[in-house]
């Protein structure tokens, strides 16, 4: 009689949905889709790093485990208001009835929405893209700054141009760098670019400066660096005959570019003591 009520029960637990009794690891999206966990996602202020706030409810009477992952987006309620893509896992072990907060470091993958103000709603959300989960899950390989991180989401959301994650550098950000030329198809960066700050927006894809740089090693020579538009004008002079003496110079240039044209521009350097030019394209 013993072994039957034993079998008995085994068998009216396999009935049961795996929520109500058991702790296997599953899916985020699947719980939300099944209603057995609500979400509450709310916004800390800002729009990179740990941006949001998340409150999971497990609305079922069993534990459940499952993780917030790489590459989940949280929409934003006000259309205006930016959309945040999660780049580091959250694990979740949530017992019956009750409810688990985390923060998510998060990023905005709407450059030209506003950035979100403290206690900001989000809705519950969805995957991204392929190539966004992507970025997302190259971000969290790494230990990169909120910065570069914010700058590599916004090349494949928003097609800035890869160069505003800054040159290459033999840095651990190379890494981040290539993964994301490979993803959005643009070559890795060479040059450096900032975008101009505009009120509501909180980037506004206007470039404002380019920033490059040059080892140049010589027995001493003169130096000329000029900026040339695709039409061959000159439109910026660096270096009018400017002295350089025997050694290893790196060479800067900085270029304000905020009022200029769209539109393709090459660095051009040409010293005394070596033929031809050294050519440094950049677009606008």
């Amino acid at each position: 009689m013993q072994r039957n009520l034993s079998l008995c029960a085994v068998l009216c637990a396999a009935s049961l949905p795996l929520a109500s009794w058991g702790i296997e690891q599953r899916s985020f999206i699947e719980l939300l889709e099944h209603r057995i966990i609500d979400v509450r996602p709310v916004g800390l202020g800002g729009h990179t790093g740990e941006s949001v706030r998340v409150a999971v409810r497990n609305l079922s009477s069993g534990p459940v485990s499952t993780s917030i992952p790489v590459g989940w987006v949280f929409t934003s309620q006000e259309p205006e208001v930016q959309d945040l893509i999660v780049t580091r896992e959250e694990m979740l072990a949530i017992s019956g009835g009750a409810t688990r907060t985390v923060t998510c470091r998060a990023f905005c993958c709407e450059a030209g929405g506003t950035g979100p103000s403290e206690g900001e709603i989000y809705r519950a959300g969805h995957y991204a893209n392929a190539k966004l989960i992507a970025v997302a899950q190259a971000i969290a390989r790494g230990a990169y700054t909120d910065d570069i991180a914010q700058s590599a989401v916004w090349v494949l959301s928003d097609a800035n141009d890869i160069a505003s994650l800054g040159a290459m550098d033999s840095t651990a950000n190379d890494s981040l760098r290539l993964a994301v030329s490979k993803l959005s198809g643009q070559p890795a960066p060479l040059y450096s670019m900032r975008y101009a700050e505009e009120e509501g927006r909180v980037c506004s894809q206007r470039p404002s400066s380019i920033h490059r740089r040059l080892r140049y090693a010589t027995m001493g020579t003169v130096l000329n660096a000029v900026v040339i538009d695709r039409t061959g004008h000159v439109v910026h002079v660096f270096n009018n005959n400017t002295t350089l003496e025997a050694g290893t110079h790196m060479l800067t240039f900085d270029l304000d570019v905020n009022d200029w044209p769209p539109g393709n521009y090459a660095i051009h350097a040409r010293s005394t003591d070596r033929a031809g030019v050294h050519r440094m394209p950049f677009t606008l």
